[in-house]
């Protein structure tokens, strides 16, 4: 099969590539040994960050495997696990709770259909602004999900955007865009742990990340 994928003696991937790891091999280091909010909506939303750091850490070893399009697939995974995460912690009811912490049985998987989807988690999270829900939080999911919402389904549901990157190969400048997007996503999925474990210094410290990895990162939102 012709190998059409981006060329992983690419440099300034390969640099990417490492800085993304140095900045997760940071967050970690400030959140690895912290305890977290043991209630049930703590842990709910602190799994759901669990699993949003699973799909980004999947999505660089991919991009390193030369296997671009399953790696631009899994940024709507890790960000729909963070706005449910965030979701959890701002807006979610108690009966919402009790839903996605049920056991897995069949009848808890019925149940859990009918949790609201990224668009109306994210417009309840926006509602609550100004009542314990930071603006910037709300501003980050919105506008991540106007800019890239299209392109991530298409590549998702097997649309056009799936069907060429495969076919013709995924530009640089994309590859390294995917890769802040996803390292942004993990700062801001950190950031939301920061705040489980209630230590005010875990969260001063994760929240100055930003400025030692500007590189691999988004740049800011302006307010």
């Amino acid at each position: 099969m012709e190998q059409t994928a981006i060329d992983q003696n690419d440099v300034p991937l390969e640099h990417m590539l490492l800085r993304s790891d140095a900045l997760h091999e940071r967050l970690d280091e400030l959140l690895g040994d912290a305890a977290f909010d043991g209630s049930v909506r703590g842990e709910s939303a602190l799994g759901m960050c669990l699993v949003a750091m699973e799909h980004a850490a999947s999505l660089r070893a991919l991009m390193a495997l030369g296997m671009p399009t399953s790696a631009v697939s899994l940024m709507r995974l890790q960000f729909e696990a963070l706005t449910r995460a965030m979701w959890l912690i701002y807006a979610a009811s108690e009966s919402a709770i009790e839903k996605l912490s049920a056991p897995l049985t069949l009848e808890a998987e019925q149940a859990a259909k009918n949790l609201p989807s990224a668009k109306e988690m994210i417009d309840q999270i926006g509602k609550r602004v100004g009542q314990g829900v930071p603006a910037a939080a709300h501003q980050m999911l919105a506008h991540f999900k106007d800019v890239s919402w299209n392109a991530m389904n298409s590549f998702v549901h097997g649309g056009i955007h799936a069907l060429r990157r495969s076919a013709d190969g995924i530009p640089e400048h994309l590859a390294l865009q995917v890769l802040r997007n996803s390292n942004g996503l993990s700062n801001m999925t950190c950031m939301t742990m920061a705040l489980l474990t209630g230590d005010e210094a875990i969260a001063k410290a994760v929240s100055k990340i930003q400025p030692a990895f500007a590189d691999c990162l988004p740049d800011l939102l302006k307010p």
